[in-house]
This record gives structure tokens, sequence and C-alpha cells, in this order.
């Protein structure tokens, strides 16, 4: 008579084999979530630092702009003749800088600039003219610094010390209060409210105002 020997069964059953597929299928999906947090970190880590470079960007045109301004006034498209500096409100600024880069001296006057800083929209933007007194249909050349804007503002600080949202000051108030009648203010105060960033405040002197004062005293 034969005998049939029945072993116990090494491999896995059905639940083990289950079991082990839904402890891998909670592995995967814990290491997916963690790659795309990883990814998401890293995204909003880059998206920071590109905010923080457009403003050390912007920050350092307008001091570096705003200590080159002069008293030089400018002719518009249509002949009309534009104060060296103009504010025409709180939101925006326009006026003439120097120190422009002239290596060849091709003209007199082709180390100076015509700058303007205003808002467009959501966009904090720069604007240069490479001529001072425009032709008709004179375009400027258009840099957008700061993204996600809600708000700029302006303002310039007289020779007595006042604080004027327009500049030149109006007839009968602040510039006829000036000593020197300097077409140019003793510094720009900007504040800037951006998403993300917050309240962006500077305060940019303006040296050639100190050296217009000095000289009209002599």
């Amino acid at each position: 008579m034969f005998k049939i020997n029945i072993k116990n069964n090494i491999g896995f059953t059905l639940i083990e084999i289950l079991i082990a597929l839904m402890i891998f299928a909670i592995i995967g999906v814990m290491a997916a979530l963690s790659l795309h947090s990883m990814i998401r970190t890293n995204n909003a880590l880059k998206a920071s630092d590109r905010r923080l470079m457009q403003l050390q960007i912007m920050m350092t045109l307008l001091r570096r702009d705003i200590s080159q301004m002069i008293d030089r006034p400018i002719l518009d498209a249509d002949s009309t003749k534009e104060p060296a500096m103009t504010a025409p409100g709180d939101t925006e600024i326009q006026f003439t800088r120097t120190g422009m880069v002239n290596p060849f001296a091709v003209n007199r006057e082709s180390n100076m600039q015509r700058i303007g800083y205003f808002q467009e929209g959501d966009k904090f933007v720069r604007l240069t003219w490479n001529v001072l007194d425009r032709a008709p249909f004179t375009k400027p050349e258009k840099q957008v610094l700061l993204n996600n804007v809600q708000s700029v503002s302006w303002q310039m600080i007289a020779g007595d010390g006042h604080m004027t949202r327009i500049w030149p000051p109006a007839i009968n108030s602040i510039m006829e209060k000036q000593s020197d009648n300097s077409p140019l203010p003793l510094a720009v105060l900007m504040v800037i409210h951006a998403e993300k960033l917050g309240v962006i405040q500077g305060v940019f002197p303006v040296p050639a105002r100190g050296i217009y004062a000095h000289a009209s005293q002599k």
C-alpha cells in the first residue's frame, strides 16, 4: 500500500500576499506624498529667492538712479518743457539722471538719461528714455522690476522739510517757502505694498539737491 506524505506548505497564503501588497501600497503612497511635499517646498523656496532677487535689483536701481538725479529739464514729444523732476500724483515719478557710461563721448549729454517709475497693473515698472528732448513717437524702454504689486506711493521732502506728493509743488505752496527754490527735492520716499513681500519702504537722498543749494548761496 502506498502512503502519501503531505509536507507543510512553505509558500505564502493569499491573505499574506494581500497584506504585503497593502503594506507596499501604503509605503508607496507615503513616499509619493513626501516627494510631492519636497518638490512643493523646493518650488516655494525658488519663488521666494526670485522675489528677493527682484527686490534687491529694484532697490539697487532706485538708489542708483535717484542718487544721480540732476537739474536738467527736458522737452517732451510736443515740445512742452518738463521740469527736471515730475511727480503728478503719488503713484509715479520721472526725472533726469546723469552718470551713464559714455566711453566715446558721442555728445555732451549722452551720459544723461530720463527715468520713470510707476505702477502698471500689478507690476512696478521702470522706464528709460535714451534721449532727453524727445521727438514725436519717441518710446521708452520698459523694465518690470516687481510683480504682484498692490499699490505704489511716492513722497518728496522739500527744502523746508515739508512732505509733498506732487512735484514740483504747486504755486504758492512749498516751493515759494524754499530759500533756494531748488527744482529737486532733498529726498524721495517710496512705499510699495506687494503680495508675499508685504510693505517695502525706501528713503533715497538726492545729493545734487545739496550741491544746488550750496551753489545758489554763493
